[in-house]
Parts: structure tokens; C-alpha cells; sequence
């Protein structure tokens, strides 16, 4: 009795010694090295995730004057003297807690160096902003957004930058914007104050190129037109206001959230750099795997100048792990989706070694739903020619089909690693393979994932994340007539009714599936009859005597029901075949009895002429005045996960005198 309680002691303190470690803050040690600081860093032990390789940490180091490093021990040379506020956002890669918080360490810089050289390493493009972030999005943990902008077209250029994030499509808030810092006294505004700015902006753009317009309908062109006067000649620059409105009114459709900043006199060729902090919300834990967007905007306050977008996809994690799939979209609609619906999967690698990969090999497995013969290889880095166009020794991939499965295989080629002495851009160590496939015809309704598995030159294989993705259930609504029969009980018999019926349930499913119904009954009518009872009683009708020899009394209800299916589950064998069983109650909207009662009668005197005479007697009509309720089972056939279907439905009343029920309908779902 005494070792299982110990046991679970020492779990129990385990587990809180291990989320103790998890708030512990990095330890930033400052060590002064000539002109430069040197800075390194204590964390906590890694908790190694069992059948993972090997743990380890990645690092961003945010300087306190707008620049950064993603070296595990930066060497930096500040530009002035003064105190910075630095940052440490140490990443746990296959280590199974959470990421060490963050706390600022003021730093002080009593020697500058000016005209310091330090390089970035973050444009790739040859955009004038671009996004990246420190570590994917992890429910509970935040992130940095470090959005960069330039110029590259004047040498002192003025506008603003958007951020947007939380997708629409999600339905919910996935991130909260916890802080933003910036350095190059940009200023916090707002959508509604930029929307107001471009609206003056093209009005004063119209009124100055207004005789412009004018004179290009008489055939001149970048002349201002003068009616009163001659032709004074000045260049007409482009307008893109009108283009930059429609794409801030695009983007507010598309998210949530967003914050704006107003910079000025950036400088050709300068780079600026501002960071933000984004909490990841644990409500994206049922999005993790998904892939998510965040969207950052330029607009110039000189409207000559085009707007700039940049998007960066990040896939929402479970764990850190430099090498992860990702699959797009993640949720398919069913209903909508034609023969050339195609998926797209990204798969992600890093090469965490001391030396370089020349070679990389990814394979994965097709899921059954998908076409392995519909494969197209999209994108991919490092970038190289096909195999079979390539000549001998140069950096080539291949690709090898089968029918469930899928290979790249990168060759020749040379891949840094993260810790390879002298690498100091860490995207250099990066690559991805992008490509895009279609669904075989009529797939199966139900989810579906894989993984990939990623060989370094001869290393043991690397395992990603399972990527999932799963169909929308989507609505199918439909509707139902048909004639109820019942066998007669002796003296009871029913008539009808004629049913009409709304039917809801999910849009072509293919696993078991609850469904809803609704139905109105309508000319339902009860029989039953006492039969004939002997009588031997004298009476007089008018001016005769007759001899009474019998009675029967017949009553007969006329009904109308409403009757909904609260419990029908329901399984469909094949496209052609379902059934279903449930539970149906049901209610008279409106009763009325009418009774018939029949007098058998002979004369008394012969010749003995026997008759009949009848009296009716009708009740009021009576609303919402009784229930029933009935299991039932129900057999299909036709195009039952969507279209035309005939059905038989057998049903057992709970109360009544006829109790057995068999309802033959056709019906059709959309």
C-alpha cells in the first residue's frame, strides 16, 4: 500500500519541480570585450521528449536599439552610449515544457562605435518589407513578429505600417498583440486615421491632375490642359491611393486585429526594424498543425509610390520542432469541392548539425483520398533543376511516385548546419519542399493525415508532426412525403396519414451520423366498432311497431399530428443503401370524434321487413390534446448520401390500439 502512494508522490513532485523550471527566466551575463559586449546566457536543463533527436535551444536576441541576433552568444557593437533594454526568447526544440519567459536585462554602454557594421541577414526579396518570426506559435507561449522595412526607391521616405492578424476563417481570436517596440521614432496610429489620410490624398491628387484629365480627352498626354490659356507641360504621376484603400478594405475583411504605425525619412538602402509580441491564446489548441497568416502592410504617404504586402505563413505548433508539415487548407468543403480541388503540403527541414547535408531525402505517405499520380511539385529551397535534366555532380532533386507513397530526394547539394562553425545566417540552414496534389474521385468523408520522415545524408530519419485534415460537416437539408399504413387490430383499424417532412443532417457522410426530422401528419383517421349487440326491444317509429334485434356503435377520430424525430442515427452502407434507427414522438394538433350509432330493426306484423336507423353524435374539436411516441428502424435505397431515395420505416407505438406503423416515403436531400 505504502510504494503506490509513494509513487505518486514522487510524480506529483516531479511534475511540480518541472513546471517550477518552466517560469524560470533566462540568466543574461554581460561581458565587455574591446568596443563590442559579449552576451551569453543560463538556462534551464532541457527535458529531453522521449524518441525525439536530440534537444536543443535556438536563440533570438533582441539588442535594445532595434537590432537583433539569432546567435546562441552575440558579439555587438553599439552605436551609442547609453542603457538598452535587452531580451533573450530562448526556444526549446524537442523538449517537452514550455519555452523559458522572457524578462528585459538593462544593459550599460558607456563606449560607442560609430559607423558599425552589422549585418541582418533578413530581406530575401526584393520587397521594401518582409515579416519573421522567432519560433512558430505555440498555444499558451508567445512569439515575436519582427516586421523589417526599407527603402530601396528614395532617399527619404515617409508612410505607415499594418499589421494584421487573426484570420476570419477561424472563427475565434487566436493571438493577442501583448506589446510593440520600436525604435526609430515611429508613432502608434490608427486604420481609420490612414483610411482619412488617403481619402485627402486623392482629392488633392484629382484637383492638382484635373486639367490633366481634361486634356488628355483632346488627345494630349502628361500635359496639364489650360482652356484659357496654352498648354503648360509637367509630368502626371501615378496615383496608387485608390490601390492602397482597396487592399486596407481587402485585409479588414479577411482579419480581426491589427495595429498601424506611422514612420519618417527613412533612408535608401537604411533598414528599421520593429518587434512585437504575440501571445499565442490557449484557444488554438484545436487549431494546432493549422497554418496561419499574418499579413504586414506599407503605405507611402507619396501616393507615386506603390503599397507593399507581405504575408507570412506560420503553422500553429504542439511542440518546437525545426522540422514540421504543413497542409493547406486544413478544413475542405465537401459540397464545393470539384475534380481539380487540390491540396497543398509544405514541408519544412533544418539541418541542426556541425557540418553540412549533401544530400536530403523526404518521404511521406499518400493518404487514400488523394491521387498520387496528381503530385506537382511547386516550390522548393534550396532551389535545383530535375534529376533527369541535370548533369553529372550538380545539385539536383528527383522525385520517386508510388501509389501510397511519395519521395524528394535533394542531391548534391550543400546545406549548412546550425551549429557548423562560421554559419551565421540561420535561414541558410533551412529548407522546404512545397507541392500540391488532387483527391481521387469521390473521396470518403472522413479525416486524414500523414507524416513525413526526413534522412540527413546517412542519418537516422528525422519524423515530423502528423499534418491533418479534415472535411467540413457541412448541412444537407431535404425533405419527405409518403403514406402511413396500419395493419387493423380486430375491431381498430387506421386510415392514413399522408406525411410531408423536413429532414436535416450532415452533407454526404460517409461515417454513422445523427439526423433530424420534422413532419406534419395530415388526414389521419381512427376506426373502431363495438360489433352488434344482441337487443330484443319494442318500439314505435312513427305510426309502426318495431321489434329492436341489435346495436352497434362505430367512432371514428379524425386527427392531424405534428411529429419530430429528436434521436435517428443513422449508417449508409454504400452510396445506394442506409439505415437507420431512432426514436419519434408525436403530437395531435387537432382531434374530433364523431360517433355513429345503429339501431338493427324488424317489424313486428309480416311480412318481417328488417331496417336500419342510424343517429350521429360529433365532439368538439380538441387541440394539442395527446401524445404517442414510437422506436422505429428505416431502410434506404437510392442516392442516400445525397439525392433521391424511396424508404420503408417500420414503427411500434407505445400507446394506442394499433400499434404497428409502416411509413413507405420517397424523399431528397441537397
Amino acid at each position: 500500500m505504502l510504494k503506490p502512494v509513494l509513487v505518486i508522490a514522487s510524480l506529483l513532485v516531479t511534475s511540480c519541480i518541472a513546471r517550477a523550471q518552466d517560469s524560470i527566466p533566462p540568466v543574461i551575463h554581460v561581458e565587455e570585450a574591446g568596443d563590442s559586449v559579449h552576451f551569453s546566457s543560463q538556462l534551464r536543463p532541457l527535458r529531453q521528449i522521449a524518441g525525439a533527436p536530440a534537444a536543443f535551444y535556438t536563440y533570438f536576441w533582441e539588442l535594445g536599439d532595434g537590432r537583433f541576433s539569432f546567435d546562441k552568444e552575440p558579439l555587438y557593437a553599439y552605436r551609442d552610449t547609453g542603457i538598452y533594454q535587452v531580451r533573450l526568447y530562448a526556444t526549446n526544440n524537442y523538449d517537452d515544457g514550455k519555452a523559458p519567459p522572457t524578462r528585459p536585462r538593462p544593459v550599460k554602454i558607456k563606449k560607442k562605435v560609430p559607423g558599425n557594421v552589422w549585418a541582418s541577414h533578413f530581406f530575401h526579396g526584393s520587397g521594401n518589407i518582409e515579416m519573421k518570426i522567432n519560433r512558430n506559435p505555440r498555444p499558451g507561449e508567445d512569439f515575436v513578429a519582427i516586421m523589417g522595412y526599407r527603402s530601396t526607391q528614395t532617399d527619404s521616405l515617409s508612410g505607415t505600417l499594418v499589421l494584421f492578424y487573426n484570420e476570419r476563417q477561424f472563427g475565434q481570436k487566436g493571438f493577442d498583440l501583448a506589446e510593440k517596440r520600436y525604435y526609430n521614432n515611429e508613432d502608434s496610429s490608427s486604420l481609420g486615421s490612414l483610411m482619412a489620410s488617403l481619402e485627402t490624398r486623392d482629392g488633392e491628387y484629382l484637383a492638382r491632375t484635373d486639367g490633366s484629365q481634361e486634356g488628355q480627352e483632346h488627345g494630349l498626354t502628361n500635359q496639364a490642359f489650360h482652356p484659357s490659356g496654352p498648354e503648360v507641360a509637367y509630368d502626371v504621376s501615378p496615383n496608387y491611393t485608390t490601390q492602397a484603400q482597396s487592399l486596407l478594405t481587402s485585409l479588414q475583411k479577411e482579419y480581426t486585429g491589427h495595429t498601424v504605425l506611422h514612420f519618417s525619412g527613412i533612408h535608401n538602402n537604411e533598414e528599421r526594424f520593429v518587434f512585437m509580441d504575440l501571445n499565442t491564446l490557449p484557444t488554438m489548441i484545436q487549431d494546432t498543425n493549422a497554418t496561419v497568416t499574418l499579413t504586414a502592410m506599407m503605405v507611402p504617404d507619396d501616393p507615386s509610390y506603390p503599397p507593399e504586402l507581405h504575408r507570412l505563413e506560420v503553422a500553429v505548433v504542439a511542440s518546437h520542432d525545426p522540422n514540421y508539415m504543413q497542409i493547406k487548407p486544413r478544413r475542405i468543403n465537401y459540397r464545393l469541392m470539384g475534380k481539380k480541388k487540390e491540396i497543398t503540403y509544405t514541408i519544412h527541414f533544418q539541418n541542426t548539425g556541425r557540418g553540412p547535408a549533401k544530400r536530403i531525402a523526404i518521404g511521406m505517405a499518400i493518404p487514400p483520398q488523394l491521387n498520387s499520380s496528381s503530385v506537382q511539385l511547386k516550390s522548393m529551397s534550396p532551389v535545383c533543376k530535375w534529376c533527369d535534366a541535370a548533369y553529372n555532380s550538380q545539385s539536383c532533386i528527383d522525385t520517386i511516385r508510388k501509389d501510397d507513397s511519395l519521395y524528394f530526394v535533394f542531391n548534391n547539394i550543400y546545406l549548412p548546419g546550425l551549429n557548423q562553425q562560421g554559419v551565421t545566417d540561420k535561414d541558410s540552414t533551412k529548407g522546404f519542399v512545397e507541392y500540391t496534389i488532387r483527391f481521387k474521385k469521390k473521396p470518403k468523408k472522413i479525416p486524414f493525415s500523414t507524416k513525413a520522415a526526413i534522412v540527413f545524408d546517412r542519418n537516422e530519419p528525422v519524423f515530423t508532426n502528423k499534418s491533418t485534415a479534415r472535411f467540413i460537416k457541412g448541412i444537407s437539408p431535404g425533405i419527405m412525403a409518403g403514406y402511413v399504413y396500419s395493419p387493423s387490430n380486430g375491431n381498430y383499424s387506421t386510415n392514413g396519414s399522408l406525411q410531408l417532412g423536413y429532414v436535416l443532417s450532415p452533407f454526404s457522410p460517409s461515417r454513422p451520423y445523427f439526423q433530424v426530422e420534422a413532419f406534419a401528419g395530415l388526414l389521419q383517421q381512427d376506426n373502431s366498432t363495438t360489433g352488434v349487440t344482441q337487443d330484443q326491444t319494442d318500439t314505435v317509429i312513427g305510426i309502426g311497431k318495431y321489434l329492436i334485434v341489435g346495436r352497434e356503435t362505430k367512432t371514428t377520430i379524425k386527427k392531424n399530428s405534428f411529429e419530430v424525430t429528436p434521436l435517428h442515427f443513422r449508417y449508409n452502407l454504400c452510396n445506394w443503401i442506409g439505415f437507420g434507427v431512432g426514436a419519434q414522438v408525436m403530437v395531435n394538433i387537432s382531434e374530433q370524434a364523431t360517433k355513429e350509432y345503429k339501431v338493427y330493426m324488424n317489424t313486428t306484423l309480416p311480412p318481417i321487413t328488417p331496417s336500419a336507423a342510424s343517429t350521429f353524435q360529433q365532439s368538439k374539436t380538441l387541440w394539442l390534446h395527446t401524445w404517442n411516441a414510437a422506436p422505429f428502424a428505416d431502410l434506404q435505397i437510392g442516392r442516400v448520401r445525397t439525392g433521391p431515395v424511396i424508404g420503408l420505416r417500420y414503427l411500434r407505438l407505445l400507446k394506442g390500439d394499433v400499434s404497428n406503423r409502416f411509413f413507405l416515403y420517397a424523399g431528397i436531400k441537397l
